[in-house]
């Protein structure tokens, strides 16, 4: 009964001694441990690019194992769900563009109809400065005429 409690524990074929206990950690570079804080804390984010070649590599693999089982086919639906990400990404980034273009366009129209707004102001200043002097200019008339024809 003791060995009920025991949890079962993975074992790994080793050709030269047969079944052993796996080991917790498997070191690809003998020199430098991996470093797992470094996928989990990971924000920055992934291209389109790098997405369609990240789902290109996974069709790869799977396809290259050779196993004919039908339920193994949706790793190509993953492959076409990355593509469908990526290329969302590179829409993204040319609304973003495009955005950017845009603001500058509408600045450039602001500018411009504050000049156009400005050039109207002052048309409509002179023309109220000659329609003023005209008055005048009647006024003094109206006077001299009135007067000259009194006499």
């Amino acid at each position: 009964m003791s060995n009920a409690a025991l949890k079962p524990a993975m074992k790994r074929f080793e050709p030269d001694t047969g079944w052993t206990d796996a080991a917790p950690l498997m070191l690809v570079n003998e020199h430098q441990p991996p470093d797992n804080n470094k996928i989990a804390t990971q924000s920055e984010p992934i291209s389109a690019d790098a997405l369609s070649n990240l789902g290109d590599s996974i069709q790869d693999v799977f396809s290259s194992l050779k196993i004919s089982d039908t339920r193994l086919e949706s790793w190509s639906d993953v492959d076409l769900a990355i593509r469908s990400i990526g290329v969302k990404l590179k829409e993204k980034k040319l609304l973003e563009h495009r955005l950017v273009e845009l603001k500058l366009e509408i600045e450039e129209a602001s500018s411009d109809a504050a000049v156009l707004v400005n050039a109207a102001y002052k048309r409509e200043m002179e023309i109220h400065a000659t329609s003023k002097l005209r008055l005048e200019i009647a006024e003094m008339l109206n006077q001299k005429l009135a007067n000259a024809l009194k006499n």
